[in-house]
């Protein structure tokens, strides 16, 4: 079996073994604590590999922050795209009656993209050290968000598409999009944390979810409340009402469709927590 082929296959079942012991929350957490511009495959490779590690870089590019890489380093694999040209030439036409005819004097060379993956090593800051006549470098500043969860719930109420609705919900529901009538209703008595908590969750249904609820009830429900999370996360809101537990069922049954919905989970986070800091109300706070 070619190497590549052995290494997804490890990754697969190292990513099993994650969800088996109930521990992809601790994975999530770590997307934040990791620090890096990772696709959400290779955070979880680096999880796999080493759960502690923070900071992660190439050799050269410690090198360039002025530190080295220490012997004996525990070594992490990562794959990185690297594009690719290939000609490919186009033969003559067949004949009439169905024979080949090679057309040497016309034939045409055709340029094809196509994207393989390296396998590449990278090491924690752990792993490093500073090189003599070097000065400490700050590597990444951590953006702290000193928000109340009051302050997060206006800026999503200014972000919302639809109105937000406030009153009591005669159910165990805290709150819900109404796609038909373009609406989130957020049940009256919760708390102000619950509320916040809540509302991430139904603009996620309302902006990035476009799953088949019917028949895709678990990739839904897996991808809203995992971004959820990562943006709770990012503002410091250490949200209760994530919950993972129905995810070992599906995804352990399910890993390369996991897999599939892993970097959309990642780049959807991004984009709404960009949306947030870049709203009305967000910047208003920032020039007061």
């Amino acid at each position: 079996m070619p190497k590549n082929q052995v290494n997804y296959a490890k990754l697969l079942e190292g990513i099993q073994n994650v969800i088996k012991r109930g521990d992809y929350l601790e994975f999530l957490k770590m997307i934040k604590k990791i620090r890096n511009n990772y696709s959400f495959r290779n955070t979880m490779l680096v999880y796999v590999q080493n759960p502690n590690a923070t900071i992660v870089k190439g050799f050269c590019d410690w090198n360039k922050l002025g530190r080295g890489v220490k012997k004996n380093p525990k070594t992490i694999f990562i794959y990185t795209p690297i594009k690719h040209k290939k000609q490919k030439v186009i033969e003559g036409q067949q004949s009439v009656d169905g024979r080949e005819e090679k057309e040497r004097n016309n034939n045409t060379i055709e340029i094809i993209e196509g994207i393989t993956y390296k396998r590449v090593a990278v090491y924690d800051i752990g792993d490093t050290y500073i090189k003599k006549g070097n000065k400490r470098i700050p590597i990444l500043d951590d953006i702290l968000e000193n928000d109340t969860t009051e302050e997060l719930y206006k800026a999503l109420v200014e972000i919302s598409p639809v109105p937000i609705i406030i009153e009591e919900i005669n159910s165990i529901k805290k709150g819900y999009y109404d796609k038909t009538n373009k609406k989130i209703v957020l049940k009256e008595s919760l708390s102000q944390d619950d509320k916040t908590s809540v509302l991430i969750h139904e603009l996620c249904h309302c902006l990035y979810d476009n799953f088949v609820y019917k028949t895709e009830r678990n990739k839904s429900e897996i991808f809203v409340e995992s971004v959820a999370f990562l943006v709770a996360d990012h503002f410091g809101f250490d949200t209760s009402l994530c919950s993972f537990g129905y995810i070992t069922s599906w995804a352990e049954n399910n890993i390369k469709e996991f897999m599939n919905l892993s970097n959309k989970i990642k780049e959807t986070a991004d984009e709404f927590i960009e949306l947030i800091k870049n709203s009305k109300y967000k910047q208003e706070k920032i020039s007061a």
